[in-house]
């Protein structure tokens, strides 16, 4: 349409139309206003533009046709204004967490009863919404993003946490810390689009998304996202699409994978966890980020003897610990035989042990022998000095005895407790500040 027109159709009166006519010179040989009033009437056109642009904008598409009919019935004969369904639609929602984007599945309902629908082309060019994120959302404390409210990888289910996404996605970092102060909120434009046959799950960015085997309702991606700044003015954020995270060796699953029948029973399983694995990075003596230490990263991490935290020691992992000024190491340092006969002569390492395996040799009547066992023994060890991880790796790991101060050695696994705070070695309590496990290989 021509901006004349427009500008006549938005003016109603005919004062104001005669007012437009005779400053645009729209009829010849008028042109007495002043340049004050002029302004005056161009203030009042912006004014109700903008007015009409945010009806526009934050209505449905029942809202959208209304204001679309109210601008062609006053264009008179020149051209109409069209609503255009894809690109060009836009509407605006705000995010509220805990409740699913219910008008991404209207909005695909709506254009599904479009003609343009039943082009398989068309349907990937479906309406975009703009949804406006208060920045107190932005966090991973989120209760949508910590019960992993996700589902898909690029596409997701409608049903998806738009945080969460944006975060899978790249374009926020999954922090628990605020956002800074000077962020009034995020604007996310996203694109509807019809159900997929199937959802991937990937890890990244630190954020898993979870997989589903079906289509349901409609899924969405994201088109653009930028920050808007208390003060005015917006900054455009790009993703992060190719950044996968490493899976760390120190961390475990808080459950074993399960088989859901339906996502219902999937949601009502994550409510259920009562406790939570929540984990720190601190930065180490070599400012390299190593975790927060914590009892469970040390614990076993199950009944079996291959998942006790001494077995994984004696197939090469090294635990290193950081107090606020010292790193130690705790190491496998071999198998040494334990006297368990009943023979006068046999080794006093562990007095107790040894009278107690005695005595169940006396009542079997084996009274002259002297048998032996294989224990595994641990060293702790201060190091002499904190090296980055590069620099361990191309010396050693375990360290060589040159670089570390041998602490105690021939340790039984049952020697070293760990607290809540740190851990007693011999009797000797170290506070613990950090942990890291480190292998070999």
């Amino acid at each position: 349409m021509t901006h004349g027109n427009l500008m006549i159709g938005i003016l109603r009166t005919r004062k104001e139309r005669r007012m437009w006519i005779q400053e645009t010179g729209m009829t010849k040989g008028v042109n007495t206003m002043t340049k004050n009033l002029m302004i005056l009437v161009l203030k009042e056109i912006q004014r109700k533009i903008r007015i009409l642009l945010e009806v526009y904008s934050a209505g449905g598409w029942h809202v959208q046709r209304e204001v679309v009919k109210h601008l062609n019935g006053n264009l008179g004969s020149g051209p109409k204004c069209v609503m255009v369904k894809g690109k060009s639609e836009v509407s605006a929602i705000v995010y509220k967490a805990g409740e699913c984007m219910q008008e991404l599945l209207k909005s695909w309902k709506e254009f599904e009863a479009t003609p343009d629908a039943r082009n398989t082309e068309n349907q990937q060019n479906g309406p975009t919404l703009e949804i406006r994120i208060p920045a107190e959302f932005v966090t991973s404390t989120n209760r949508q993003v910590k019960g992993a409210q996700l589902w898909g990888t690029d596409v997701y289910t409608n049903d998806s946490d738009l945080v969460a996404v944006l975060m899978h996605t790249g374009y926020c970092s999954p922090t628990s810390s605020p956002p800074p102060s000077a962020i009034q909120e995020l604007r996310a434009t996203v694109r509807v689009l019809p159900p997929q046959d199937s959802y991937t799950s990937t890890l990244r960015n630190n954020v898993r998304s979870r997989a589903w085997g079906a289509g349901i309702g409609c899924s969405f991606r994201i088109e653009r996202c930028c920050i808007v700044k208390k003060g005015g003015g917006a900054i455009d954020l790009e993703p992060r699409l190719s950044h996968t995270s490493a899976v760390e060796p120190t961390l475990a699953p808080v459950a074993v994978e399960r088989t859901m029948t339906t996502r219902a029973a999937a949601s009502n399983a994550l409510r259920q966890q009562r406790f939570v694995r929540e984990v720190t990075i601190q930065y180490n003596l070599c400012n390299e980020p190593w975790l927060k230490y914590s009892i469970s990263i040390v614990a076993d991490k199950g009944l079996k003897k291959s998942l006790y935290t001494s077995a994984r020691l004696k197939k090469g992992e090294v635990i290193y610990l950081e107090t606020h000024f010292n790193r130690y190491e705790l190491c496998f340092s071999g198998e040494k035989p334990r006297s368990i006969g009943s023979n006068s002569n046999a080794s006093d390492l562990e007095p107790e042990k040894h009278q107690n395996n005695s005595h169940h040799h006396l009542q079997n009547g084996d009274r002259g022998n002297t048998e032996h066992e294989l224990r595994d023994v641990f060293r702790w060890s201060r190091c002499k000095k904190a090296m980055p991880e590069v620099a361990m790796r191309s010396i050693g790991i375990p360290l060589p005895a040159e670089q570390v101060e041998v602490l105690q050695d021939n340790l039984e696994w049952e020697d070293v407790q760990w607290s809540q705070t740190g851990v007693w070695v011999s009797g000797k309590e170290y506070p613990l500040a950090r942990v890291h496990f480190l292998s070999a290989n």
